[in-house]
């Protein structure tokens, strides 16, 4: 339902930029047509007075032309000999009429054009010139602007094909970002709600029968399943704001916030008994957002504590290394293979290196942090050798 309607979006613009153009061209054209003809008929004018103004007699005229004087005393007017004898009455009737200029139809409708004079010793002169070169000019002109007109209009169309599917795409990748965040949403939230859901109908049950003291375990299990759903859908929250809207521009202690994620992990981390522990030796600065820094760090360490066995170790290290600040969260958990780096980043990707290690949403949001941060994101490790992500941004 929504392509068919961005096709009719697309297509409607096609038609609306492709009739603009195609009017602009149709008004140029027809300006073009009438001030080109408009110069040619002056330049005709032009030679017609001029052959008035010197011609001596009526015997040689130029080429499509027909000459008549009518002397002070004489009745009759004294026409070139070749012309014909609709012409002969035409120039006869012309050397009679006021000095000026008309065009008329001679024979079967052969058109002339007739420029009348009167010189000082009282001649009168007349000179008719056939108009069929021009109309052909006009003709030749005409059809020229026609297939100009044509030529553009498909160029028009193909420009305005282009134009739409560009003014279109950011509609249609919006679309399929909505679509993504969610099939995001429903895949990453079904598990968990169906987990809380069971989990309640058991509880709902066993509170019949038992005494409330017996259900402390599940009541202790329904407080974790409903953090790991909080934290789901914080991550789609952060993942959404953060492709829209702009990160702030102000200086942030990457070390202080390795801190304060380490400290706020540690009782998850002690839960699954993993020791969690942060080296920051000194000041980290950098420029960006403080919270979806904070965001990026939880999710590299979250993502750690959750790969890693009882009694394992994840350690958090922010220093400065070749003018940027590193901030490496390394874990000796089941690992991953380097060489599906690249796909690791994909939302809810899978490790294929028989670890079966999950990734969710969270390393897809590092990276778009990191981006925005003008920074990157390096992955290192080995299956069952456990795995070190390295957030490196510019220092400040």
């Amino acid at each position: 339902m929504d392509e068919a309607r961005l096709t009719r979006a697309r297509r409607r613009s096609v038609v609306q930029t492709a009739g603009a153009i195609g009017l602009v061209l149709l008004l140029v054209g027809a300006l073009m047509f009438v001030l080109t003809s408009r110069q040619h008929s002056r330049a005709l004018d032009a030679e017609l007075t001029a052959v008035l103004a010197t011609a001596e007699d009526v015997d040689d005229p130029p080429p499509g032309q027909v000459l008549a004087r009518q002397r002070p005393a004489a009745t009759a007017a004294e026409v070139t000999a070749s012309a014909s004898p609709e012409l002969v009455r035409v120039l006869d009737g012309a050397v009679g009429r006021r000095p000026g200029r008309y065009d008329t139809s001679v024979g079967d409708n052969r058109p002339f054009r007739v420029l009348v004079a009167r010189r000082a010793d009282g001649s009168r002169w007349a000179v008719a010139a056939d108009l069929a070169p021009l109309r052909r000019q006009q003709g030749q002109l005409a059809l020229a602007l026609l297939v100009a007109e044509l030529a553009g209009l498909a160029g028009a169309l193909v420009a305005a094909a282009l134009l739409a599917r560009r003014a279109v795409a950011p509609l249609a990748a919006a679309l399929t970002l909505q679509r993504r965040f969610v099939a995001d949403a429903s895949h990453e939230l079904r598990t968990p709600l169906t987990v809380l859901h069971t989990r309640a109908q058991v509880l709902a049950r066993r509170a019949r029968t038992r005494p409330a003291d017996r259900l402390t375990d599940q009541l202790d299990q329904l407080v974790a399943d409903t953090r790991a759903l909080g934290e789901v859908v914080e991550d789609l929250l952060v993942s959404a704001a953060a492709e829209h809207q702009p990160l702030p521009d102000t200086e942030v202690d990457l070390a202080e916030v390795a801190r304060e994620v380490v400290a706020s992990m540690s009782a998850y981390a002690e839960g699954r008994a993993v020791e969690l522990r942060v080296e920051a030796p000194g000041p980290a600065p950098v420029r960006g957002g403080r919270t979806a820094l904070r965001r990026a760090l939880t999710a590299l360490v979250d993502n750690a504590v959750g790969h890693v066995d009882r009694g394992g170790h994840v350690t958090v290290t922010v220093d400065r290394r070749d003018g940027r600040v590193a901030a490496e969260v390394a874990d000796d958990g089941v690992g991953l293979d380097p060489g599906e780096a690249d796909r690791l980043f994909d939302r809810f990707a899978h490790g294929t290196s028989g670890t079966g290690r999950r990734f969710g949403l969270g390393l897809a949001l590092v990276q778009h942090v990191a981006r925005a941060h003008r920074g990157s994101v390096e992955v290192a490790g080995a299956p069952g050798r456990g795995a070190t992500f390295t957030l490196l941004l510019p220092l400040a």
